[in-house]
């Protein structure tokens, strides 16, 4: 089907006056929660599906019983995640703290090995809420204050935080300004601290000036890390480092996949940066969740993929509750899929399209698997659809998952970056 064909249908749906009329009849201000279950896909790995689909079943059943207790409803749940809404904002905290604490006690009998976390993310704001679902910016947010939140966190919008902050009843702490995608700006996010202790760090890739709220300036540290391992030597960033074949203050000259300037790292406000100066590619380690835009390009294993969505037929689907399988039949191709990357370009044979609300990724155990490629884990990395987003999780794998950047990208504390055949470790 042409663009032309995808842009009429689209329009068409946009331009049914009534359709539109009648979802506006839902519209409520509510609070939407994600939760999403860390550590599940080591569960399965050891003790296989049904006992991983037991424990995940045994877990959001408890975090389930909290939502009613709390009146709020489970909307439904996405793989081992679960959406839920809200109409009181101080309930639905409060049943984010307890869901926190219930994990202490359901880890309590299993070994450490097996503990299983949570993240959780809210947002407030106005939404189509139906007997079945909700759907809008509202569920949009949600999904992607959730994918910024670590293990053990709950992280919460500005507009939540403003509904909450003045009740005195929380401790709140700002976490960090991020860019949304989709959003214009930057925007606070906060986090609800339940036990002391827990470090507080911004991991996503989508963290951004933070200095204001810093009292003191961290000192960024690249470590080389060799073929073997083993840790080289080590840089401290003082304003700006380049890296490259040639006249660089990180040389690598014997690295013929450098260019002779090849990336430059920076700290700007707080925050350390990387950027490509050749066009060579750069790669960052994910070290959280990433939201996945248009025309990304990620490495699990020796596989490279470039990520294609059509945007407007995503926002369409998202924007009236319509499935992206629904769309993806509508349009006779898929809404989103990834493209292999070959040396001299695309291979447009080898397309892998993002049909269900959750795909994985491996070696032998996985929607899309890859027996021949020895640096992929058996379940290397994931990618979930939420809302009008995409996802992509590393699944725990021994190499990584790398995202390449674009223009100036903020590197997370502990994360590691491929430039050309070297590897380079963030740390303070």
């Amino acid at each position: 089907m042409s663009q032309s064909s995808v842009t009429q249908i689209i329009r068409a749906g946009h331009a049914n006056a009534q359709t539109v009329a009648e979802l506006e009849k839902f519209r409520k201000t509510v609070v939407v929660m994600f939760t999403d279950i860390k550590g599940s896909t080591a569960y399965f790995e050891k003790y296989g599906d049904v006992a991983g689909m037991m424990m995940v079943h045994q877990c959001n059943d408890t975090l389930t019983k909290i939502v009613d207790a709390h009146k709020g409803r489970v909307v439904k749940t996405i793989g081992d995640a679960i959406m839920a809404v809200f109409e009181d904002c101080a309930e639905s905290v409060q049943a984010s703290l307890e869901m926190q604490e219930a994990l202490i006690g359901f880890n309590a009998p299993k070994p450490e090995q097996d503990h299983v976390f949570i993240r959780i993310g809210l947002n407030y704001g106005s939404g189509i809420v139906k007997s079945n679902d909700v759907f809008g910016d509202v569920v949009n947010v949600a999904s992607r204050v959730e994918s910024v939140a670590l293990p053990e966190q709950i992280v919460v919008s500005d507009t939540l935080n403003q509904q909450i902050a003045p009740l005195g009843r929380f401790k709140i702490s700002h976490l960090g300004r991020y860019s949304l995608k989709g959003k214009e700006g930057d925007r606070d996010l906060f986090e609800v601290i339940w036990r002391e202790g827990k470090p507080r760090v911004m991991a996503s890739h989508t963290a951004v000036d933070n200095s204001k709220f810093a009292l003191v300036q961290p000192k960024f540290k690249l470590q080389h890390i060799k073929k073997d391992g083993a840790l080289g030597t080590e840089h401290v960033v003082k304003g700006q480092v380049t890296v490259g074949s040639g006249q660089a203050d990180l040389s690598y000259p014997a690295d013929p996949q450098l260019a002779p300037q090849h990336a430059r790292f920076s700290v700007d406000k707080g925050q350390l940066y990387v950027e490509d100066l050749a066009g060579r590619g750069v790669y960052v380690r994910l070290v959280a969740t990433y939201t996945l835009r248009d025309g990304d390009v990620v490495m699990l294993g020796r596989q490279t993929l470039q990520f294609r969505e059509k945007s407007e037929a995503v926002t369409a689907a998202a924007a009236t509750g319509t499935t992206m399988l629904d769309m993806s039949n509508l349009l006779n191709e898929p809404v989103a899929m990834f493209v292999a990357v070959r040396q001299n370009g695309l291979d447009e044979n080898s397309r892998f399209p993002l049909g269900d609300t959750e795909v994985t990724w491996g070696r032998n155990k996985a929607t899309y698997t890859f027996p021949d490629d020895g640096f992929m884990s058996r379940t290397h990395a994931k990618v979930y659809q939420r809302g009008e987003d995409f996802f992509l999780e590393d699944a725990g794998s021994r190499n990584g998952t790398f995202v390449r950047t674009r223009g100036k990208t903020p590197v997370p504390n502990g994360s590691t970056v491929l430039v050309g055949g070297q590897i380079l470790k963030v740390a303070l």
